[in-house]
């Protein structure tokens, strides 16, 4: 299976709980997502309300962050297919 890219905005981070599926990524799926932290996606009321990331052009978001990261899994894994 091919290593999908999960972008993670800063900003977002710092003001939801983002942080939290990325550590879930980090601890239990880094061999299917690589998490990268960028600067800014310029989606600033979004990034304020719940956790998104973008892979590749698509952003997902979620009001926990366990079901953005399954979102995130659902999306690598249609596309890994």
């Amino acid at each position: 299976m091919r290593v999908r890219v999960a972008k993670f905005c800063e900003r977002n981070i710092k003001v939801t709980p983002a942080g939290e599926a990325i550590d879930i990524l980090r601890r239990s799926y880094q061999d299917d997502v690589e998490v990268r932290i960028v600067d800014c996606f310029r989606r600033c009321l979004e990034c304020r309300v719940k956790p998104f990331c973008r892979i590749q052009l698509t952003t997902m978001e979620a009001d926990k962050p366990e079901i953005l990261v399954e979102k995130i899994l659902q999306t690598v894994r249609r596309e890994t297919q």
